[in-house]
This record gives structure tokens, sequence and C-alpha cells, in this order.
């Protein structure tokens, strides 16, 4: 809390300009280490391998926003929860209403800038305008599934540009974000069969080349993205498992719920989930499959209610402290079936 208060002193400097609408101006605005492709070559701006490139510093980097968004919702969330700061609550509140909106491009997806002027340049190894969907949790297809859907399609437009690890590593994790299982295999072969890897597991920028050790910690993240998404009160198994891991099983994640994934386990062939969960309070959380749920089995007392057949969605009570372990069988769904879904409408 102490952080995002001084976050917040800063924006309330910087957010001075506001469009027609009323809403902020973010300006000077920058996405990391790409820039519009149409904006003015004549501030001659160098970049770290010394070409000449268009000017960085610009309007409405979506990231920027994105950031920003996160800042003031995670303080008043924070603020509420502890008892706190009552007087300044209605300001945030009312700087958060004034975010200017993510704009779209032709084909729907979120563009990296939030200015109608600023054209896209999308042969780049960032995207920083995924930020929402994944470090953060602003966007996700249960919640927000129309900005999801944007999401998703930006995500999948994205060129690789030089090929760094660390933009394969971060679509890949936006991708698990969008249960985009089929571009979290693409990515992930890349990184482990294309010289992301020397022999003994260290990584690199760009294949065979110098030692960068980001993919070291994505790869591992990102394996734990695609088997358990998790926020207060909900936990999902297999979100975006590449359909080339047919069986595995993995132990000891944490979920962002006051719970421990202790044991997960799969076959997709038998089409079986196996898991042991223990929360560290009492709490009902929903539990979402979203291969849809044929039937579940779990001790007296954890299941609320018997899910409908093919369900993606389970209640479950969990006690404090005590291992639980569930049994599922899974229906003929897949986790990316919701873009359809949202593509129809």
């Amino acid at each position: 809390m102490p952080g995002l208060k001084e976050l917040a002193l800063f924006y309330e400097d910087y957010l001075t300009e506001t469009d027609k609408n009323r809403n902020y101006i973010f300006v000077p605005s920058y996405s990391p280490e790409n820039w519009p492709s149409n904006t003015d070559e004549g501030t001659n701006h160098i970049d770290w391998q010394g070409n000449h490139v268009n000017a960085p510093a610009v309007i409405n980097a979506t990231m920027d926003i994105m950031v920003c968004q996160e800042v003031f919702t995670h303080l008043i969330e924070g603020a509420k929860i502890l008892g706190t700061e009552a007087e300044n609550i209605p300001k945030w509140e009312n700087i958060l209403a004034k975010m200017p909106n993510y704009l779209l491009d032709e084909d729907g997806a979120i563009k990296e800038w939030a200015w109608p002027t600023m054209a896209e340049s999308q042969d780049h190894r960032h995207i920083s305008h995924m930020y929402g969907v994944w470090p953060t949790d602003e966007i996700d297809p249960e919640r927000t599934p129309l900005l999801a859907k944007a999401a998703w399609l930006a995500n999948r437009k994205q060129a690789q540009g030089n090929a760094s690890g660390h933009g394969i590593s971060h679509r890949a994790l936006a991708a698990a974000r969008l249960k985009d299982n089929y571009l979290v295999n693409f990515e992930l072969k890349q990184l482990l069969e294309q010289g992301y890897f020397g022999p003994v597991l260290t990584s690199s920028h760009n294949p065979y080349t110098r030692f960068m050790p980001d993919q070291q910690g994505s790869v591992l993240t990102l394996m734990m993205e695609m088997l358990v998404y998790s926020r207060p009160g909900v936990i999902e198994l297999l979100p975006a498992l590449p359909n080339t891991i047919e069986r595995g099983s993995i132990k000891g994640i944490l979920a962002r719920t006051f719970a421990k994934v202790d044991d997960l386990s799969w076959d997709m062939n038998a089409k079986t989930i196996h898991l042991t969960v223990t929360s560290s309070r009492d709490q009902d959380i929903s539990l979402i499959v979203r291969y849809g749920i044929e039937s579940i089995t779990a001790p007296d007392g954890i299941i609320a209610r018997q899910p409908e057949t093919d369900s993606e969605k389970c209640v479950l009570h969990l006690p404090k402290n005590k291992p639980v372990t569930i049994h599922l069988k899974l229906g003929n769904k897949k986790p990316s079936d919701w873009i359809t879904k949202i593509a129809l409408n």
C-alpha cells in the first residue's frame, strides 16, 4: 500500500491533460522499445543499436494506461480491505473513471497506442499492450470477454521482430491467460527446440547467442500458467495445456487464492484429472475446467452441488489446512472454445 500510494501521487501530478471526452491523455507516453510506424523521423532518435528510428515518446501508450489502471484498482481495493484511506478513495475512483478507452484496429485487435492517429508497428518482439492480460489480471475471457477477444487477436497478430527469447516468452504467457493452447504450444516449442537453451539449460537472448536468464524463469512460469490459472475465489485447471502434452503431473503450485495445488495429474487420452489442493483458510472456490466436467468425486462436504453434465464450473468448500483430493472425468469441450462463442455474437 505505501508503494501504491507513492505511485498514485505521481499520477496525480502527471495526469493533467484531457481529451474532448474529458478522459485523461497520457503524454508523453512510451510503449517500451517500440513506437508507431507513422511518427516523425525528424526527431533523429537513435535506438540502442545505433539505428535512426521514429519518435518513441508519443501519446496514450496502451501499457501506460493499463499500469495506471492497475495501480488505482489495487489501491482502492487494498484501502477497502484494510478499512483505511476513506478520504482518498473518492479521489482515486474519480481518476480511475477518467481512464481513456483502449482502441481496436480494423480487425478488432487491441492497439498498442490508444490514440487515433498512431499507426501500429507489429513486427516487434515486445507486446507491451498485453500487460493487462499478463502479468496483471485486468483482462480475461470470463470477466471481460470482448476485451479478451481483442487481446487474443492482438497477440496472434504480433510478429517476432528479431526473435528475442523474452518476446516469445511474453506472447506465450499472454496466450496462456487467454486459453490459447495452440499459441502456447507454438512458442514453447520454439524456446525448447530452436537454440534458446544450451546443454546445461542456460538460456540465451536469441538462438545460440549470448546468455540471458529470462527464459530460465519464463518457461517455468509458462508451465505453471498453462496448467493452473487462479485469482481470488477461482482455480482453473489446464487452462492452456498444449495438445502435445497428453499426460503429466506437477506439484506445489501456489494459487492466488490462499491455496496450494499440492498435486495435479492429467491423462487426456483417459480424460481424467486428479487434484490435491490445500487451502490456508476456510473458503469457497469456483473450480473451472473448460473441457467440461462429466463427473467429479471428492470427500463428503467438499462439493457444494454436483455440476450438471459437461458444466465447466463447480463450487468447492475447502477447509483450512486440510488436503483435499478430487477426481474429475472430462467432457469433450476445449479451453479455446470461448473465442468461437465470442466470434458468433
